[in-house]
């Protein structure tokens, strides 16, 4: 059976696959024909991004004889003291139903200059129609860092009448 690798952050286990693919003597090309992924995904595997398919993750490593070992275990709360993403919450809100994705960038773009990207207009709508207060104050406060609270108030409002959405009764935080 084989040693079990602790996996405990994307960049310790993309290290150990990189290694594990070198001792082997593969290419990336090889490596990704043998486990049945694309060259892209294991590019992306060695390279530590932080979104990949688990099963194939899983797969890469059961062909380079690796077994990964995830413990899942709670952990003070005092650890958690992090502030939600309202940003990557609202991206996925507008493009849950939609076939591409709405960006983070192009969305704090939009709400610093008040103008929503033409092929991305139908994620505001969503968004603007769809989305929780709370989510909406939440990243009109968050996008507020690089401006004002109400300057990026203000352009939501500017992007809802352009677009035809009727604006909500929104209580913004006092900062808006």
């Amino acid at each position: 059976m084989p040693k079990p690798l602790p996996w405990r952050t994307h960049q310790h286990l993309a290290d150990a696959v990189r290694a594990a693919r070198e001792a082997a003597g593969w290419t990336q090309a090889q490596l990704a024909e043998r486990a049945r992924v694309g060259l892209k995904f294991l590019y992306e595997l060695e390279s530590g991004k932080d979104t990949l398919r688990t099963d194939k993750v899983l797969g890469v490593l059961r062909v380079l004889g690796l077994r990964a070992q995830l413990a899942a275990a709670r952990e003070p709360q005092a650890r958690y003291d992090v502030a939600p993403d309202y940003i990557g919450m609202a991206c996925t809100s507008a493009g849950v139903s939609l076939r591409e994705p709405l960006s983070p960038d192009e969305l704090v773009k939009a709400l610093l200059t008040g103008e929503a990207p033409r092929e991305r207009r139908a994620h505001f709508v969503v968004l603007l129609e769809e989305a929780p207060e709370e989510l909406l104050r939440g990243l009109v406060d968050q996008v507020g860092r690089w401006a004002t609270p109400a300057k990026v108030a203000a352009n939501l409002k500017r992007i809802a009448d352009e677009l035809g959405v009727r604006a909500r009764p929104i209580r913004w935080p006092k900062s808006a």
